[in-house]
């Protein structure tokens, strides 16, 4: 007998609030308890999976995370509701738990159901209040209520489930409401919750009050230690064991010290582009390229911006390779944009050197703010604008940009 698999692997990477959702939870189990032994994984059982363990006491929770901004309320009769059902049933039968919570958490709000034409034809009459209100408060033996659910669930269990041999359909339809109470009794309903961009404030703000260590100062570096910590479970997601998509207090706590004493370096993965650049078939070099748009420009200046280029190609050799690598392709990916703006803007004219200057000025710019952005996720070796400035003027050297097409 087989259910559906709802772990949505691959497809599940862009899903931010899941992995979001999963930090807070260990903070906050954290937080209840230093003894406690805590995991934390995305895509498993549920959205999010937490589970803790003190002395003989196991709690486990399995969440289902439901953004939306196209709708402003669910109802008990919301398709996305009636697919969590299925899918909290379908997991208490396969892992017969009573310490297992399975929540539903989205950022919208309750609505009351409607008397369709389909809730007439399964033959129940609603309750005068939202299910889900009565539901969230434990008031199972409201009148209609569980009859409702009942019917509901099942007509939804079966349309899910073609093939009546697969799934629970057999024993859910044989459920006493004696377990039909029990079932729900282990449901948690968080209507009205933040969603991704106001859960990530909280989040900021809640590791820098971290108690952990509360010698370890890492104010500014907050967002570094929660990009790592969705960073670790987003690699960790898709790992067929479940021991290997787990991360645990330790991991937090780990990531916090390392941060707070800047031990902590994270690659960016586009390193990797770099190292698959084609060869530039342009073989002008720094000098040429200014001359060959613009003849006037002062050789003076060009002689600095040699010396300038043979300095920072000393510094970009002086660091880790993967390091070098993704801060040259950000910087070059960004200055590439920009340069073909600039040059169908100045298309026809006559490039004198103010214009060549000013162009430099506006890369520069470009790629500070990109690099300024990337760093909420990345860190990168050099941080002064100097530096920047001259390893562009080496990109256009190497061959990878140029003033002209």
């Amino acid at each position: 007998m087989g259910v559906i698999n709802r772990e949505v692997g691959e497809q599940g990477k862009g899903f931010r609030l899941q992995r979001l959702r999963a930090v807070k939870l260990m903070l906050n189990n954290m937080k209840k308890s230093e003894n406690a032994i805590i995991y934390a994984a995305t895509e498993y059982i549920d959205d999010v999976y937490i589970k803790s363990i003190e002395g003989d006491q196991v709690d486990e929770t399995a969440e289902g995370d439901k953004d939306y901004h196209s709708k402003k309320a669910f109802s008990f009769m919301s398709e996305e509701v009636k697919n969590s059902m299925v899918s909290f049933i379908d997991s208490w039968f396969e892992y017969s738990s009573k310490n297992i919570t399975y929540c539903f958490y989205t950022n919208v709000d309750i609505a009351k159901e409607k008397n369709t034409k389909g809730l007439k034809a399964l033959d129940v009459t609603l309750p005068d209040k939202p299910i889900v209100t009565l539901l969230m408060n434990k008031e199972f033996d409201y009148p209609n209520l569980l009859d409702t659910v009942k019917k509901v669930v099942i007509h939804e269990y079966k349309k899910q489930y073609s093939d009546p041999e697969e799934g629970h359909l057999y024993s859910i339809e044989k459920m006493s409401d004696d377990l039909w109470k029990e079932f729900l009794n282990q449901l948690d309903w968080k209507f009205g919750e933040e969603d991704d961009k106001e859960l990530e404030a909280t989040l900021i703000q809640e590791i820098g009050q971290q108690s952990f260590y509360p010698s370890v100062d890492i104010t500014g570096k907050e967002s570094h230690v929660l990009s790592i910590l969705l960073a670790e479970l987003e690699k960790r997601q898709n790992n067929k064991d479940l021991l290997g998509r787990l991360i645990n207090h330790s991991d937090v706590r780990r990531v916090i010290l390392e941060v707070g004493s800047n031990q902590y370096r994270k690659n960016d993965p586009l390193y990797e582009q770099w190292e698959k650049l084609p060869p530039p078939d342009d073989k002008r070099n720094l000098e040429e390229k200014v001359l060959d748009v613009c003849e006037k420009y002062n050789t003076r200046k060009l002689g600095m911006f040699a010396r300038k280029v043979g300095m920072v190609k000393r510094e970009l050799a002086s660091i880790d390779s993967k390091d070098r690598g993704a801060y040259q392709f950000r910087i070059y990916d960004a200055c590439e944009e920009k340069l073909f703006e600039l040059i169908e803007e100045h298309e026809g004219e006559v490039i004198n050197q103010n214009v060549i200057d000013e162009w430099i000025k506006e890369l520069v710019a470009c790629a500070e703010g990109h690099l300024e952005d990337m760093s909420q996720d990345y860190t990168y070796p050099f941080k002064n604008s100097d530096t920047l400035r001259n390893t562009i003027l080496e990109l256009i050297d190497s061959c990878y940009l140029a003033f002209d097409r």
